[in-house]
Formats: structure tokens, C-alpha cells, sequence
């Protein structure tokens, strides 16, 4: 009995270890209205470390949200959008 014990701790081990980071995810680039009312539930993606959120200002207007790479959160956006990332499940 105590090896089927062992193994099963072992498996819910691994799948806590493999579950990847998990964001919310939305698109709305709507001028009338340019935030996100309904978001989804993403898991990232192997490679894909950040949660992000992306704000446009005029001209564009909108608002984005999702899962992002590290390179992706580094690069520099221009003035009339706001980029936020973050490491932590649903903290975008």
C-alpha cells in the first residue's frame, strides 16, 4: 500500500510543478468603450512568464490583456500605451 501512496504523491506533485502561470485574458479596442467588461482565464504557455496588460490611449484606444513573454514586458511601448506586467496568477 505505501508504494501506490508514494506514486501518487509523486504525481500530484508534478502536475502542481507543470501547471504554468495563469492570466486573464481579454481584448477590447473599442473607442466607445475601451476596457475589458469580461475577461477569460488563460494558461500560459511554455515561454510565456509574464501576465501583461496594455492600455491605449488616443488615437487607439482599447485595452489588452494576456499571457506575454519576459522580452515582451522589456521592450519599450510608445507614449500613448501603458504596459503593466506581473509574475503571479491573475495579476493582470
Amino acid at each position: 500500500m505505501a508504494p501506490q501512496v508514494s506514486v501518487l504523491i509523486v504525481f500530484a506533485v508534478v502536475l502542481s510543478v507543470a501547471q504554468g502561470l495563469i492570466c486573464n485574458s481579454c481584448q477590447s479596442i473599442e473607442r466607445n468603450h475601451p476596457v475589458c467588461d469580461q475577461m477569460e482565464e488563460t494558461e500560459c504557455s511554455m515561454g510565456l512568464t509574464q501576465c501583461i496588460r496594455l492600455i491605449m490611449h488616443e488615437p487607439a484606444y482599447g485595452e489588452v490583456r494576456r499571457c506575454a513573454s519576459t522580452q515582451e514586458c522589456e521592450e519599450t511601448v510608445p507614449y500613448m500605451v501603458e504596459k503593466e506586467c506581473c509574475d503571479t496568477d491573475f495579476c493582470n
